[in-house]
């Protein structure tokens, strides 16, 4: 039987690590020094299974890893969503290596976060990827391919949970293919190699006046659930967009009728309706505010009114009239 050690960090790893666990292959459990609720649950499935759980802080990350290893004498390490280059001299040590699971296809979706960049720019097919491990990230060759097709209504998460259960098959496609013998290892092509590096906070932001509402979606998506949304403003107040649809378009849509990012409905029988580029719709579902997660009509309550234009802090005079609703923050 092989002796698997995991190197781990992120919800996507669960259902392969609880498998590994149940199925008696796991001889150690490792992770960055960090308290969520991934790792919460993973050390008290060690805990419960008697495995060993080692906490990893990046300072001395080589000097213990090589302690581990000599410590629980692993013949493979299996690496899944761990965020750190594992030490070239360390590569060798289990005599089956480090075997990477790359949550999305390589090498075209190469770096620290493809989920975020495939979900916002609205790719149809994602997938996992296990890999050897080299002296660089994400360029080993590769042992097993799995494709996940990325539903157009699928927010980040529900990708996240989507190819967690197909690493969970992966892992199981693997730990049989090394004790047959029957895997093959097939270099990457560098042709087509693409590098994903992790979001920033100018990346989450709807620019009303350059994105078509279809893209502004797909944004949100993307910050669903992680960054509870994409970020806009209106009047010096920052919220969140956490679910929104096409409402389809203004009149025959020749002529722009309205400013992109301008409220024309905000009440709870029509909704929250922004006219967007090429008079495209946007009706907003769901925002978040450090006073919850609310109804997209909601917005009412914080003194939005018709007539307001997002993504722009000097108010206009509303050029819609709506009913008069209780301002719950009143502009200064």
């Amino acid at each position: 039987m092989i002796r698997v050690a995991i190197l781990c960090n992120d919800r996507l790893c669960l259902p392969a690590v609880s498998w590994l666990m149940a199925s008696g292959l796991a001889v150690a459990v490792g992770m960055p020094a960090a308290t969520h609720e991934t790792s919460l649950l993973i050390r008290s499935q060690c805990q419960h299974s008697g495995l060993p759980f080692q906490s990893f802080s990046r300072k001395s990350f080589a000097e213990d890893l090589r302690l581990w290893l000599d410590a629980y004498q692993p013949d493979l390490v299996l690496v899944k969503t761990f965020p750190w280059l594992i030490p070239s001299a360390l590569l060798n040590i289990p005599s089956k290596g480090f075997i990477n699971f790359h949550y999305a296809p390589l090498p075209a979706y190469r770096g620290p976060s493809p989920l975020f960049w495939m979900v916002r720019n609205q790719v149809k097919q994602g997938g996992v990827t296990v890999h050897q491990i080299d002296e660089h990230f994400d360029t080993g060759p590769v042992m097993l391919q799995q494709p996940v097709l990325i539903h157009p209504d699928f927010t980040f998460g529900m990708l996240v949970s989507q190819l967690a259960f197909a690493g969970l098959h992966c892992c199981k496609a693997l730990m049989q293919g090394l004790n047959d013998g029957t895997l093959k290892q097939i270099p990457q092509p560098e042709h087509n190699a693409g590098w994903y590096r992790r979001q920033e906070p100018a990346d989450l932001v709807v620019d009303w006046e350059k994105m078509s509402a279809s893209s502004i979606r797909a944004l949100v998506l993307a910050c669903n659930p992680w960054n509870k949304g994409a970020a806009t403003y209106c009047n010096n107040w920052i919220f969140g967009l956490t679910d929104v649809s096409l409402a389809g378009i203004i009149g025959n849509g020749n002529e722009q009728s309205h400013l992109p990012g301008t409220i024309l409905t905000v009440d709870e029988k029509n909704g929250v309706l922004v006219s967007c580029l090429q008079n495209q719709l946007l009706r907003i579902d769901v925002i978040y505010c450090e006073e919850g997660f609310f109804p997209g009509y909601k917005l009412s309550s914080f003194g939005i009114k018709a007539g307001y234009r997002l993504g722009h802090y000097t108010m206009p005079a509303p050029a819609i009239q709506t009913p008069s609703h209780a301002n719950l923050y009143p502009s200064t």
